[in-house]
């Protein structure tokens, strides 16, 4: 998808978001901002949302000297997300369709993004994940799909959703012959998804690649060879989030399916929900 005029408020949003987490002084913050906005500078119609992002998150590196400001928030957003990891359990095994309920909870945790939200995790999470229903529903063509896989591709998107995501895989290895390898960011930004953050909440290292992507998003251009190998040998691919939608949705492949909350106006209008909704979507 193109970057509209509305992406430049949201991604000099997300450099402001990012200084909440320095301890530099008023002017420092102020220079950062400076510099951050001068950034996009750079921007040309065309553009993906998710490129306008890292123009202003490399920035904010480079003039704060701190290459991965949400360490110790990613740390606390997966530590909190497996806290409640035995009510969601007790929630999925109680419902009609254990592991649709396991999906969607994979899905609802894509609300745990710093690029776009002040987000937590308490009591109201869990009140979510009992009423809320999903507005594009293609669970159906998921699980068919997934019937006669034998290799998927799991592209990974923010800390504290992938503890759900890898409760969602091992779900699905239970019910299905099936090989699921993760695919993470090759470099920190905001709080997405990094090897050492998928080693932390117990991906295996065999299971998971960098992706090549040092963006808050996939895009097949980024990719490392190693990726575009995994992507091309894969029965399914699963895209977490509106970062990795916003890189991959013009691609039409019957194997490619959407998992995320829709988040801004722009990517409600291009999926035809409201904002807040809650998506499983194939591709075009």
């Amino acid at each position: 998808m193109k970057a509209t005029k509305e992406c430049f408020a949201c991604v000099i949003a997300q450099a402001e978001r990012n200084l909440e987490e320095w301890d530099g002084d008023d002017s420092q913050k102020f220079e950062v901002m400076r510099y951050a906005s001068k950034s996009l500078e750079n921007a040309k119609y065309g553009m993906k949302p998710i490129e306008l992002s890292k123009f202003v998150n490399d920035a904010v590196k480079i003039k704060t000297g701190v290459d991965d400001l949400y360490r110790s928030r990613k740390k606390m957003l997966n530590q909190k997300a497996t806290m409640i990891l035995k009510e969601i359990e007790k929630f999925a095994f109680e419902s009609e369709d254990p592991l649709k309920s396991f999906a969607i909870s994979s899905i609802l945790g894509n609300h745990l993004d710093f690029g776009v939200n002040n987000v937590k995790i308490d009591e109201e999470f869990i009140n979510l994940l009992k009423t809320k229903t999903l507005s594009i529903d293609d669970y159906n063509f998921f699980i068919k799909r997934l019937k006669g896989s034998k290799l998927v591709l799991y592209i990974l998107d923010n800390t504290g959703e992938m503890v759900f995501d890898k409760r969602f895989t091992e779900e699905i290895k239970k019910r299905f012959n099936v090989r699921i390898i993760a695919a993470v960011r090759s470099a920190p930004i905001i709080n997405d998804a990094t090897l050492e953050d998928a080693i932390e909440v117990g991906f295996k290292k065999e299971e998971i690649i960098e992706s090549g992507s040092k963006m808050a998003g996939m895009t097949l251009d980024t990719a490392t060879d190693e990726f575009l190998d995994l992507w091309k040998r894969s029965d399914l691919i699963i895209s977490k989030g509106q970062g990795n939608f916003e890189g991959l949705d013009e691609i039409r492949d019957e194997r490619l399916f959407f998992f995320l909350e829709s988040k801004c106006p722009v990517i409600s209008k291009i999926l035809g929900v409201q904002m807040g909704d809650i998506v499983l979507k194939k591709s075009k």
